[in-house]
């Protein structure tokens, strides 16, 4: 079985939707699936932490800022969109919103599980690459800032740019701690001194 076939069992599900056959039907389908399942109606400014996916009534008259806001602060939740009509102003939230997915009026049963895995794979995608993204632009910022950290070495002290970062290395060592904590205040030094 593959792994997000068997992660999708564990997850739960809120469905935003008006409390009729389709949202039972809904609601159903995804309890079928294996899902944790709840249908809340009107839709709420708050979204239970621990939710996973949502599924939500892309509606004119329904669709509040303040939940686009918290669906769009939400990376790791899994939004899929169920949409009705295609207005523009529908389709500007349902991109606004970080839709995963859409899935059509009248809801079908059919291409549900394949909806949820898809959209939930690719959000644990975006979260994945966000997590990579962020390391690395951390790690760019301590790269510079050594580059910086031993520039101010050599124009203070006149050594070569090895023995600057063998400096800073043996300071880092000597003091149990990381070479960009010890280049990060070097570079504080350097400001409160003026250099």
């Amino acid at each position: 079985m593959l792994k997000p076939l068997r992660d999708i069992r564990s997850v739960r599900v809120l469905v935003f939707h008006p409390k009729d056959r389709e949202c039972d039907e809904l609601v159903a389908q995804v309890r079928r699936i294996g899902c944790r399942v709840e249908a809340v109606w009107p839709p709420q400014d708050d979204i239970p932490s621990d939710t996973h996916i949502a599924f939500v009534l892309f509606r004119q008259d329904t669709l509040t800022n303040a939940l686009l806001k918290v669906l769009a602060e939400r990376p790791a939740l899994t939004l899929i969109a169920i949409v009705e009509f295609e207005s523009p102003a529908v389709i500007e939230a349902v991109a606004r919103a970080g839709t995963k997915a859409v899935i059509t009026k009248p809801i079908r049963p059919f291409g549900l599980l394949t909806s949820m895995i898809i959209a939930h794979t690719l959000t644990d995608r975006i979260k994945s690459s966000s997590e990579r993204i962020g390391k690395l632009e951390a790690r760019l910022v301590g790269l510079k800032q050594v580059e910086q950290a031993k520039s101010i070495l050599m124009s203070r002290r006149g050594i070569t740019e090895q023995e600057a970062y063998d400096t800073i290395r043996a300071h880092a060592m000597s003091k149990r701690t990381t070479i960009e904590a010890v280049c990060a205040a070097i570079i504080e030094a350097s400001g409160f001194f003026g250099a």
